[in-house]
């Protein structure tokens, strides 16, 4: 709707548009004629004004969000306003409409002002760590996120050359995140005139070095309005980036916090040093040296130094765009001699009466928004540069040394800077310097338990501390760590570990001189009658027995009347000889109560084969012990060679079947319940050997709703369908991975049965 000339009337008695670098979007303010012709009213809330109903539906003109265009026409002197041509310059979105007397002031924002009223409703990782992702094209993933597509999608008329790593995006306005990208390249982001394409999100580099002028403001053009200026207080001639280097890792494997440093020494010498400093964030995508670098010189480019700043205003030249670069000529009053300056903020102005002009502020060379630049300051001015000294060394380390490992601990250091965390270094070399090489793990408490060194050697541990910074600290004395064997005394006796019996390979052997660790001798001399072989199966080690020998394990704990069965691998010499296993039984005194052989057989001759036997434990039982016995006096010569024995209960646990309960139904949401007497009740039972099985019948629920879900581990890696009884026929249940119970198929809810429903569990 062209509202000047708008039921017959000219409705606009001023408009006014602006933009700045120091404000991502462009404003406009329209003063408007509240009234026109009988009936005629811009009032938004007026409901019987032709101008809010057109098209026969309510609908006020001056709707809040409702898009405006702003078109201009310029023409020489001298010449009509037939000739020439309508120029957009302005495109936004009404913001507030405000009544004022006989008008209405319409303020409204460019179509940017989209991008700082959605706001992110996610947290989402952006970039790649391995080639990373162009900036660009990270933009306009954020923006296809939260639903804003083509128009919206970032123009860049030359390539940034930035590769993201991976990194989060926090939940923020739209142009927030995308403005603190472009800060971190030291570009401009915002909508721009794309000739052929209307106003277009622009990505783009100031033109920092230009010299050539795209306008000339002679002093007639701007009379007595210049009003030059300048200022000592933005001055910034030397700065420092610190960030964390992600190609520079320290012992710990984490980024080395890093400084570059970046000096106008022509401005120092003119001004005094006037220094700043920019602390990139932990996950700042500011993680190399050639990115912080680039930073710290766009940061001296823009406020080394001090830019004469110009206010003037000229005729309407509405074709100015902020970071243009003009060439002012002096008056000889005021300004001396001609100066090149960047217009960094605009004001354009239209009356009804034919009265135009541009307020212009211009200054020093073209940059981004000096204000966002020292938003950025961690230390303005004369700052302190972060403290780069860690913590001092910690002191009265103490050591405890533990199976293949060692408990070390510590104090931090009374005095000095706060420690946030501390570094463990570990060599084999004493005197070492740690290193990345040395670096064992990182802990925030002040104790370490290490795991992994080689028994009985000897390792020499320091320990340094850490700041909430990453600055490491002094290093600790030295300290010597010996990690111990496992020893029998290490096995708590008649404790099952691991597989019973421990030790059934027979690779813990930590006294020659004995058996191997948890075995003993039941018969004969160990060296003699039993010894210790490397022809073994598993591992490097087994057990040769011969003549009278016999070897026990220790004594297991077990339970009376379940039956137990012993698997090992044997072979005899050439010829063979039989031999014996024997399970012998404990009551709770660890009395003998009775053996059971339950194997006594010859051996294959020269190769290892299975050998298994089982017996149930009598009631009184309550430990048990494996007894291998050789092949006795009457078979001089042969031999037994024994590896592999495990001990392993046949029956462990009785089944015990788990009722469906009403909360369980419940939270099934299909609304069944249980059938009751005379079927039986709905249950279900997971065996031994992994299978689950359901039982029982149903009622009143929604066929293909879920009756029941099945705990965790009670659940198949896949839907499972089963065929059960029904009321009247055949019921189809389903068990789904999530645990899900459903009645998929009945011809009815009366009664459906779910017996037969058996499947292995996996999840």
């Amino acid at each position: 709707m062209d509202l000047t000339n708008f039921a017959g009337i000219n409705w606009v008695q001023s408009c006014t548009w602006s933009s700045s670098l120091d404000a991502p979007v462009g404003t406009a303010m329209l003063t408007l004629r509240a009234f026109g012709p009988p009936a005629y009213s811009l009032a938004p809330m007026n409901e019987t004004s032709p101008a809010n109903n057109v098209g026969g539906v309510f609908d006020p003109l001056l709707r809040v969000g409702r898009e405006v265009r702003i078109d201009v026409k310029t023409v020489p002197r001298g010449q009509g306003p037939e000739d020439g041509a309508w120029y957009e310059v302005f495109f936004g979105r009404i913001d507030v409409v405000e009544p004022s007397g006989d008008t209405l002031a319409v303020s409204c924002r460019d179509i940017g002002g989209v991008l700082q009223d959605v706001l992110i409703w996610d947290e989402r990782e952006y970039g790649d760590n391995t080639v990373g992702i162009a900036v660009q094209t990270v933009m306009t993933q954020i923006l296809a996120n939260a639903g804003l597509y083509g128009y919206f999608a970032p123009y860049t008329p030359v390539d940034p050359m930035w590769q993201l790593g991976k990194y989060k995006q926090d939940k923020v306005p739209l142009m927030d995140a995308l403005q603190a990208l472009a800060g971190q390249l030291g570009w401009d982001l915002r909508f721009r005139w794309r000739e052929g394409f209307h106003f277009w999100l622009t990505l783009r580099q100031p033109e920092r070095e230009a010299t050539v002028p795209v306008w000339e403001v002679a002093p007639h053009d701007y009379a007595d309005t210049l009003s030059p200026t300048t200022r000592l207080t933005d001055i910034r001639n030397g700065v420092r980036v610190i960030y964390e280097d992600k190609n520079d890792l320290d012992a710990a494997g984490l980024s080395k916090r890093k400084v570059v440093t970046e000096v106008d020494t022509a401005s120092r010498d003119l001004y005094g040093e006037r220094w700043a400093e920019i602390t990139e964030a932990t996950l700042s995508n500011i993680d190399t040296e050639v990115e912080a670098r680039r930073l710290a010189k766009a940061f001296i480019a823009d406020l080394a130094h001090s830019a004469l700043e110009v206010s003037i205003t000229v005729p309407l030249w509405w074709h100015l765009e902020v970071g243009d670069v003009l060439l002012v000529r002096g008056d000889g009053i005021h300004l001396d001699h001609d100066e090149l300056l960047a217009v960094q903020s605009l004001e354009h102005t239209v009356g009804a009466k034919g009265s135009a002009s541009t307020k212009l502020t211009l200054r020093g060379r073209p940059s981004t928004s000096r204000v966002r630049w020292l938003r950025r300051e961690s230390a303005p001015g004369l700052g302190e540069p972060l403290r780069f000294l860690g913590p001092n060394a910690p002191v009265d380390l103490s050591v405890s040394n533990t199976v293949n490992g060692a408990a070390l601990s510590f104090k931090p250091a009374p005095t000095g800077p706060k420690w946030d965390s501390f570094e463990l270094h570990i060599s084999a070399t004493p005197g070492f310097t740690p290193s990345t090489a040395t670096f064992k793990e990182l802990t925030a408490t002040t104790r370490f338990e290490v795991a992994g060194l080689q028994p009985g050697m000897k390792h020499y541990a320091k320990v340094l501390g850490r700041d909430a910074n990453g600055n490491t600290g002094a290093v600790s004395a030295e300290v010597t760590l010996t990690p111990r064997y496992v020893s029998p005394l290490d096995l708590q006796p008649y404790v099952n570990v691991a597989s019973l019996p421990p030790n059934g390979d027979f690779e813990a052997h930590n006294n020659p001189m004995v058996p191997p660790d948890t075995w003993s001798m039941d018969a004969g001399l160990w060296g003699s009658e039993v010894r210790a072989v490397s022809d073994a199966l598993t591992g490097v080690r087994a057990v040769m027995v011969s003549g009278v020998g016999a070897i026990a394990s220790q004594l297991m704990a077990i339970r009376g009347g379940n039956r137990y069965g012993v698997d090992l691998m044997a072979k005899g010499s050439t010829p063979p000889a039989v031999f014996a296993v024997a399970l012998r039984w404990f009551d709770a005194s660890q009395a003998f109560l009775d053996d059971a052989v339950i194997i006594n057989t010859p051996s294959p001759d020269g190769h290892y084969a299975q050998f298994t036997g089982a017996a149930a434990a009598p009631p009184a039982a309550r430990y048990v012990r494996v007894v291998i016995t050789g092949p006795g006096s009457a078979w001089p010569g042969r031999t037994l060679t024994v590896d592999s024995v495990l001990l392993a209960p046949l029956a462990l646990v009785v089944e015990q079947p788990t009722p469906v309960t009403p909360f369980d139904f419940a939270g099934g949401g299909g609304g069944w319940m249980n059938f009751g007497a005379p079927e039986a009740l709905t249950r279900w039972t997971k065996g031994l050997d992994g299978w689950v099985s359901l039982e029982g019948a149903m009622k009143s629920g929604a066929i293909g709703g879920a009756a029941f879900i099945l705990p965790p581990g009670c659940r198949p890696s896949t839907n499972e369908r089963f065929v059960t009884a029904s009321a009247s026929g055949n019921a189809r249940i389903r068990v789904e991975p999530s645990g899900a119970v459903v009645v998929e198929a009945a011809l009815d809810n009366s009664r459906v049965h779910l017996g037969g429903c058996r499947f292995f569990a996996r999840g």
